[in-house]
């Protein structure tokens, strides 16, 4: 027997319907989607809720099946790690009917493409439970993979470095654009058994491999985008190891030299060091330091300014590909903040009518600070729910720590903060006071002024929409003004004058109610 048929499922698996769908197929999303990444190393499945534009898993499970280990001395699928793909696939393939996914897809990558089996494995799968599988080209998956990082961040510039178990996807993203591309055999499974586990090997290994890409080294100084499990992995233990304050891998940013420093001591590592004096897992120790000299080689090669690692990958970028095409063109941040209002505040659209009422406040920002307002009016209710003791700073680490993309650690420290003082936090916290030097003195000031007038917005209307815009903020030169209605005059009490003269103090501006 065969280990393609060396495991069949259960009788009792649901034969509730799916449909399966392709990348193109983005007219509509409507329901649950789910995607399954058969990977050299990992096979995993993650059930997304949508219709959303902010891919937030709602289950996320992955089984280390090891499908390419060995696949560069055999040519051949790892016969166990077939078995075990086998059985978690038709644990997968039964979840998600359980589930009611509306739309499932199943994406083989580099073992599956490159294994003289994997057409026979592929033609078992669709046997067995009914599905195809979608092999992804070299160039597909490094296209899905960047689509990933484009999804979170649509302007992204630079180079997009993707490493699997059996492969690195590289491309080029200019200014949200594709540009070159090449699939190299430098996963960090593949590495490690091509060269016996040699390091110095390795490194001929990776050398030779980076020398057939030249369009790697044409635009110096730009920004290289870090995506994968095994490049997260070093981010988490430099998170750790410099005591960095916030544990957000998602656009995490290293300097590009103390990126290679680093990665270069990882690099000279051994497992069993790894293992005992970084806590690093066993299962990755064994391969990281070889992902630790591909990503080194690819910091010389392409002599970026900057390293951000990325929190989404080929899953996201084929969820990103499935949107509509409407919901693709929507901000990423200002759509995942104005989700969280719909779900969490009171008053669900009282976000958006309190970001044009502060308009004028921040006529001067720019469009980028514009956006941070936006988001933090549409979160400025999410703590309602907390106990007043603990809201300012319960809503301070919510927002610290949400899946949202499309902002930097520090606009996302600046948003939490803002939030945290519309709630009228004292910042001497200890959680503030731990991430809040990440930022300069100006942006905490106008990271205050943007919670002050949160704060003010929200007092002067009780939460309740329509209120604000019979009221108009006017900045001049050395006043701040505050022209109301005569039907909202009786809304300006002593509690109101009080705050408005505290954000036109915070502003070095006068204030005058009219």
């Amino acid at each position: 027997m065969s280990p393609l048929e060396s495991h069949l499922p259960g009788k009792s698996f649901s034969t509730s319907p799916i449909s399966s769908t392709t990348e193109n197929d983005n007219l509509s999303m409507d329901g649950r989607i789910g995607i399954v990444d058969i990977g050299s190393n990992t096979v995993r499945l993650v059930v997304f809720d949508a219709p959303a534009r902010l891919p937030v898993p709602i289950f996320n499970e992955r089984v280390a099946c090891g499908l390419g280990k060995g696949l560069g001395h055999s040519g051949r699928l790892n016969p166990e790690g077939v078995e075990l793909a086998m059985r978690t696939l038709g644990r997968f393939t039964n979840l998600v009917r359980e589930m009611k996914v509306d739309r499932f897809v199943l994406l083989a990558t580099a073992a599956v493409r490159e294994a003289s089996d994997g057409k026979e494995f592929v033609e078992e799968i669709n046997h067995r439970f009914g599905f195809p599988v979608r092999v992804l080209s070299g160039t597909e998956e490094a296209r899905l993979g960047a689509m990933g990082i484009l999804g979170g961040s649509p302007k992204a510039d630079g180079i997009s470095g993707d490493m699997g178990g059996g492969s690195l996807d590289l491309v080029s993203l200019d200014v949200g654009d594709f540009g070159n591309s090449s699939t190299l055999p430098l996963g960090h499974l593949r590495i490690a058994e091509d060269s016996d586990n040699d390091p110095n090997r390795a490194r001929d290994l990776i050398a030779k491999q980076f020398d057939s890409c030249s369009w790697l080294g044409d635009a110096p100084g730009r920004t290289l985008y870090a995506v994968g499990g095994a490049w997260r992995a070093i981010a988490r233990i430099y998170i750790d190891q410099t005591k960095y304050p916030l544990s957000v891998l998602d656009n995490f940013t290293v300097d590009a030299e103390e990126a290679r420093n680093f990665v270069q001591l990882i690099g000279g590592q051994s497992p069993k060091s790894l293992e005992q004096t970084i806590g690093v897992a066993r299962r990755r120790a064994d391969t990281l330091p070889f992902a630790a000299l591909v990503l080194d080689r690819l910091l010389e090669v392409t002599r970026p300014k900057q390293l951000i690692f990325s929190g989404y990958g080929l899953r996201e970028g084929q969820f990103f590909e499935m949107l509509p095409l409407e919901m693709k063109d929507e901000d990423p941040l200002i759509s995942a903040c104005e989700g969280f209002a719909i779900r969490g505040g009171r008053f669900s659209v009282h976000g958006e009518e309190i970001a044009s009422w502060m308009g004028p406040l921040f006529k001067d920002e720019s469009e980028n600070y514009h956006r941070l307002c936006h988001a933090a009016a549409l979160l400025s209710d999410i703590g309602w729910t907390e106990h007043p003791d603990y809201r300012a700073l319960h809503a301070f680490i919510r927002v610290l720590r949400l899946p949202i993309s499309g902002v930097t650690h520090r606009q996302r420290i600046m948003l939490a903060l803002a939030v945290f003082i519309r709630y009228d936090g004292k910042r001497k916290q200890y959680e503030v006071r731990q991430v809040r030097d990440l930022l300069i003195e100006n942006d905490q000031h106008r990271a205050s002024v943007m919670g002050v007038a949160l704060r003010f917005a929200h007092l002067l209307s009780g939460g309740v929409p329509g209120i604000l815009p019979r009221t108009k903020l006017k900045m001049s030169k050395n006043k701040l003004k505050l022209k109301v209605d005569d039907s909202s005059r009786v809304l300006i009490g002593e509690g109101v004058e009080k705050l408005f003269d505290e954000l036109a103090d915070l502003l070095n501006l006068k204030g005058k109610i009219k």
